[in-house]
């Protein structure tokens, strides 16, 4: 399995498409870096990172992209040569993961870092609040965007069509689970948020007013188990639906 993660990772790295994706989130960090200096203190600045948690649901299906663009060109090679689909499908997962994850801190070390070398610093207090409150919805983002990621590489399986697969996934995440949630809601009688919304519509956490007191354990414990949540499920449907699948 290692090896087939290595593989995955070395033929993403040969992808014009992932230089053209980190070329593209570089010039937008720096963007919004160069627009948080009017802050005039390393503090705010930093704190304002905790913000952004939101964009990585916009870019999982671009790198999904980049890792599984060509599996129903390369996956039957793949098999025949002796892989597993189960390989193949987690493999390929893990590798979408890893990749998002390096991406992450490259991005986010580079934007705290400029405002480190660049702003004035105040209290040492102030300074190690903001960067524990950039920690603390890290934590929390990291398995929400590995269940959103596995949604996109469930995607992939279930419909071959790339516009397809992300126009879904797009209405899904944006028109879809809200109108569902209100549904739901109404059908049952249940207050607006909570269990229900983060359940059916993960994204809401990485929005900072789902709770009175967001960066609190009990936010933690929510991200982690809707987000692994979702991780499992997409998980096991793509594996049975890839399983299953005639690769031609």
């Amino acid at each position: 399995m290692l090896n087939y993660i290595k593989a995955e990772l070395w033929k993403a790295s040969r992808n014009r498409g992932m230089y053209a994706l980190v070329l593209f989130l570089l010039l937008s960090t720096g963007l919004f870096a160069w627009t948080m200096l009017a802050a005039h203190a390393f503090a705010p600045m930093a704190s304002a990172a905790s913000t952004t948690m939101l964009l990585g649901i916009l870019v999982a299906p671009l790198l999904t992209q980049v890792v599984d663009g060509g599996i129903w060109r390369t996956g039957k090679h793949e098999v025949s040569f002796g892989l597993s689909r189960r390989r193949i499908y987690l493999g390929k997962l893990a590798a979408g993961l890893l990749l998002g994850l390096g991406l992450c801190l490259l991005l986010l070390g580079g934007y705290l870092a400029v405002g480190w070398l660049v702003l004035p610093h105040g209290t040492g207090e102030e300074d190690v609040a903001a960067l524990s409150g950039v920690g603390v919805s890290l934590m929390g983002a990291l398995p929400v965007w590995c269940g959103v990621y596995s949604l996109c590489h469930m995607l992939v399986i279930l419909i071959p069509s790339t516009a397809v697969w992300m126009g879904v996934y797009y209405l899904l995440n944006f028109f879809g689970q809200p109108i569902l949630v209100s549904l739901m809601t109404a059908v049952f009688h249940m207050p607006s948020g909570g269990l229900l919304q983060v359940i059916l519509m993960p994204t809401s956490l990485l929005m900072p007013n789902v709770l009175p007191d967001w960066l609190t354990w009990e936010y933690q414990q929510w991200c982690w188990l809707v987000g692994m949540g979702w991780l499992a499920a997409t998980t096991g449907l793509g594996l049975f639906r890839f399983g299953r699948r005639e690769i031609k």
